[in-house]
């Protein structure tokens, strides 16, 4: 269970969207907690969000850090929180029971308006969630917690992507490509290697990878995102060094095709 550490306050909501000023900050910051335990965690993956919390607690959040929470994490955790309250705000607990709030003078909106309007913010949420996930995987090296998850049962591996609509074809679909990790200058140009693996094999070695820094991974096509740790999300890989582990119980097949970028 994560910490009840909030990234933002009621008052950030209310400055960057139309809600009025008149909501009991109490109605929101609740919603606030479970936007960031639903949304942004698995996209942080559980050991970053917990090293951001305790960072944020603590006063002591590096540069690096800073510049994820004001410059992507905000904007997604705002509008995930307002995708949720059209719906709790239009129905609240009294000592009577759930009542519908009602006003003078306006119409209240059916159940499936206020849905509406929430999936209208989840998807802006969704946008700046992409925009986050997309940075932290050009800038993996510089959140070490992103790519050093950890084991456990209850360790939430980073999700490659935010959206939930059936008709995003990003990110698992995309072709691999090279992406500048703002590291120009610091060493040689990036370099590909395809390799085909033998058959029916959980890991195999790519010399190449050895003392380098892998910036893109993918396997038949499909972008994998990459840890340090043994996982069986088929959505991951785990790299050590030169060493390239499939996830738990899968093997190779014949005349797969696996390509890395590094430097």
């Amino acid at each position: 269970m994560s910490a009840n550490i909030l990234f933002i306050g009621s008052e950030l909501i209310k400055s960057r969207t139309g809600i009025s000023d008149a909501i009991d900050d109490k109605q929101i910051n609740p919603h606030i907690k479970v936007a960031q335990d639903m949304y942004i965690q698995p996209a942080l993956g559980s050991t970053l969000y917990k090293r951001l919390q305790t960072g944020k607690e603590a006063g002591n959040l590096s540069g690096n850090e800073t510049t994820l929470i004001d410059e992507y994490l905000t904007d997604a955790l705002v509008w995930y929180t307002m995708s949720m309250l059209p719906v709790a705000l239009g129905y609240q607990f009294f000592s009577k029971g759930v009542l519908q709030k009602t006003a003078e003078e306006s119409q209240s909106p059916s159940r499936a308006d206020l849905e509406l309007l929430g999936n209208h913010y989840k998807a802006h949420g969704e946008y700046y969630c992409q925009r986050m996930i997309q940075y932290l995987r050009e800038n993996y090296h510089q959140y070490s917690e992103y790519i050093n998850t950890g084991n456990g049962l209850d360790v939430i591996f980073p999700e490659l992507r935010a959206y939930t609509c059936p008709i995003f074809l990003g990110m698992e679909y995309e072709l691999p490509t090279m992406r500048n990790l703002n590291m120009s200058g610091t060493g040689a140009a990036p370099q590909t290697i395809e390799v085909i693996p033998s058959t029916g094999v959980s890991t195999f070695t790519v010399a190449q990878l050895s003392g380098k820094m892998v910036i893109n991974a993918s396997r038949s096509g499909l972008v994998k995102g990459i840890t340090t740790f043994p996982t069986n999300n088929t959505a991951y890989l785990q790299i050590v060094g030169s060493q390239v582990t499939l996830p738990t119980g899968d093997v190779t097949t014949a005349g797969e095709l696996f390509t890395f970028t590094y430097r």
